[in-house]
């Protein structure tokens, strides 16, 4: 018996190795054995309802400790998505998705308890100039916060303008924290887009594209550990609107919130990629010894350099990121749907 034990225990260990690289060698992957993970979220919350679907999920995580919340832009435009005409005249893109965070927290029983601050409100001009906001001043007060040993995880689901702004604003917190990063294109290595989408603008992905001056600052001149889930890998959290309306919308209030902030456009497809949910899977769900995501695999690369028009150039490389080619979507869809679930029948 304690022989088969032992054999159990390696083979969790060497499932782990395989999912994240070794202490030592390629970026940076400290995670707290035994304790919990701290995160900082920043995402374009008035944007598509994937980063709601992420930010419900993140928070009923038991090991999430969610140090702040920042709500990001969706580029220059005046009206996103899920925006009232009224909202879009009144208020910047950014301080609306904090609304919608603050929405969240209320929802799931945590009003007043994590700090939500709108972040820019829009691109940056040029990659050495920040755009200060009240999210990249908090990125830079949690970071400090942090330790090489026990880093702030900032998980980001929309343009990198806040994190980019925060390290042009204090290079120092560097150390501290490991950027996760929904967004950028296809590498060499990954699954390539259907020929079809590789038209205009399509060929840069999306939330690259919301501001690129700000991945030009991240990839090309910062010293940030990167984990990158590029789009053909978030394209995996492929779930149907089928199961939405079976397994999510009969949740009570947050399942009523979720599904009905997937109307209109979203609803003319039997599927919705819910691409942001990828962060908490990387950065939560994870195993117990030496512990990482061990359902994911990913790809130890030169980060290429990001041109002014948003595309890859691997002639001209800098310091190796973690690229991820696969996630775990049983783990994810499976864990995300049983916390909502669960959450729900306690509440009643």
């Amino acid at each position: 018996m304690k022989k088969m034990l032992l054999v159990l225990l390696a083979a969790v260990a060497g499932l782990s190795l395989m999912a994240q690289p070794p202490q030592g060698s390629g970026p940076r992957r400290s995670m707290p054995q035994g304790g919990r993970v701290k995160v900082l979220i920043d995402n374009d919350l008035c944007g598509d309802g994937d980063g709601l679907f992420h930010l419900v999920h993140q928070l009923l995580c038991t090991s999430s400790d969610v140090r702040g919340i920042v709500g990001a832009h969706v580029g220059a435009r005046s009206q996103a998505w899920g925006q009232t005409a009224g909202e879009a005249a009144a208020r910047n893109n950014a301080e609306i998705s904090a609304s919608r965070a603050n929405e969240i927290l209320e929802l799931v029983g945590k009003a007043g308890t994590i700090t939500v601050k709108p972040g820019a409100p829009g691109p940056m001009q040029d990659a050495r100039t920040p755009v200060e906001s009240e999210g990249a001043r908090l990125i830079i007060e949690e970071a400090h916060k942090a330790s090489p040993e026990r880093p702030l995880y900032l998980l980001f689901g929309g343009p990198l303008t806040d994190i980019a702004s925060a390290w042009l604003m204090d290079p120092s917190i560097s150390k501290n924290v490991i950027l996760v990063w929904i967004g950028g294109q296809e590498y060499p290595f990954g699954h390539p887009f259907p020929p079809e989408h590789f038209r205009g603008n399509n060929l840069v992905e999306y939330n690259l594209r919301l501001d690129v001056r700000s991945a030009q600052t991240v990839f090309n001149d910062s010293d940030l550990t990167i984990w990158q889930i590029p789009r053909d890998v978030y394209r995996q959290a492929l779930y149907s609107m089928a199961e939405l309306d079976d397994k999510i919308a009969p949740l009570g209030k947050i399942g009523e919130y979720l599904c009905g902030r997937l109307g209109g456009f979203a609803r003319m497809a039997d599927t919705y990629v819910l691409g942001d949910s990828p962060l908490c899977l990387i950065s939560t769900l994870t195993t117990t010894f030496e512990p990482g995501a061990a359902g994911c695999f990913y790809e130890t690369t030169a980060a290429p350099y990001v041109t002014d028009e948003g595309l890859y150039d691997f002639t001209r490389t800098g310091r190796e990121i973690i690229v991820y080619k696969t996630i775990d979507t049983r783990l994810l869809f499976g864990d995300m749907e049983s916390r909502i679930r669960l959450f729900t029948r306690n509440e009643q």
